[in-house]
C-alpha cells in the first residue's frame, strides 16, 4: 500500500466526515428529506473509514476483507476504540443499505450524531498517529 493511497483515503474519509456533519446539523424539514441525506451520507462515511481502516491495516501486512473483519483487527490494532460500538454502527449501516423503513430510519437518524462524534474522533487520531509515523520515516 502506498502512501498515496492512504493519504488519498484519508481526504476522502475528512470530506464525508465535513458532508455527513453538515446533514447532521441542518434543522429538520418538513419532508424529512435530511433524514435520508443524513443517513446517505453516513453510509458513505462509514464506508470510507473502514476502507481507509483496511488501506492502514493493509500497510501494516494484516489482510482482510470484510468490514467486520477489518473494525475487529482495527480494534485489536488499536487504531479504534470501543469495537462494539463500532459494530452497532456497522449493524446500523447495513440496515439502512438495504430496506427503508420509516421507524428505522428515525432511530438511526437518532444515532447519527453520536456515530459522527464517534468517526470523527477515531479519524482525527488515526491521522494524528499516521502523521507521527511518516516524519518519524516508517514505510508510510
Amino acid at each position: 500500500m502506498s502512501k498515496i493511497q492512504i493519504d488519498e483515503a484519508f481526504m476522502k474519509t475528512e470530506k464525508a466526515l465535513i458532508a455527513f456533519k453538515q446533514m447532521i446539523d441542518k434543522p429538520m424539514q418538513e419532508d424529512r428529506s435530511n433524514i435520508d441525506a443524513a443517513i446517505q451520507r453516513f453510509e458513505f462515511t462509514i464506508e470510507l473509514f473502514w476502507k481507509l481502516l483496511r488501506r492502514i491495516l493493509s500497510d501494516k501486512g494484516v489482510y482482510v476483507v470484510y468490514p467486520k473483519d477489518v473494525l475487529q483487527q482495527a480494534y485489536k490494532g488499536s487504531l479504534i476504540d470501543d469495537e462494539a460500538e463500532w459494530i452497532v454502527m456497522l449493524r446500523d449501516r447495513n440496515l439502512t443499505s438495504h430496506t427503508y423503513n420509516v421507524q428505522l430510519a428515525d432511530t438511526i437518524y437518532s444515532h447519527l450524531p453520536g456515530y459522527y462524534k464517534l468517526i470523527k474522533k477515531s479519524y482525527d487520531q488515526l491521522k494524528r498517529e499516521y502523521s507521527v509515523l511518516c516524519a518519524e520515516g516508517s514505510s508510510c
